[in-house]
C-alpha cells in the first residue's frame, strides 16, 4: 500500500484501497445490524457500520471510476489487495 501510494497515481492508489473499504463497510453493516453486539470489537464494528464510512467507500469508489483507467496496473493493485484481505482472514480463521 505504501509503495502504490508513493509511486502511483490517483486511480492506482483507489483501486489498491477500495477492496479493503468495501469488505470493512460490508462487515461493519452486518455486524451492526445483530442483536447485542458488544465486547472488545463494539468500538470497530461502530466505526466501519456507520453510514458515514459507508459514505467515504462510496466516494472511493467513485473517485476509482473517475481516475483510474482499465489497465493491467490496475486490475493487478485491486486483485492484490484483494488477495491481501483474503489472506488476512484466512490466517485469523486458521488461529482460531
Amino acid at each position: 500500500m505504501l509503495a502504490t501510494a508513493w509511486l502511483g497515481g490517483t486511480g492506482l492508489i483507489c483501486a489498491a484501497m477500495t477492496p479493503c473499504m468495501r469488505l470493512y463497510a460490508h462487515l461493519g453493516q452486518r455486524l451492526a445490524a445483530a442483536d447485542g453486539v458488544a465486547g472488545p470489537y463494539a468500538e470497530w464494528i461502530d466505526t466501519y457500520g456507520e453510514a458515514h464510512f459507508e459514505d467515504l467507500t462510496a466516494r472511493l469508489e467513485a473517485l476509482l471510476d473517475e481516475h483510474a483507467r482499465d489497465t493491467a496496473e490496475v486490475r493487478w493493485a485491486h486483485r492484490r489487495a484483494l488477495q491481501l484481505e483474503v489472506g488476512f482472514f484466512d490466517a485469523a480463521a486458521s488461529r482460531g
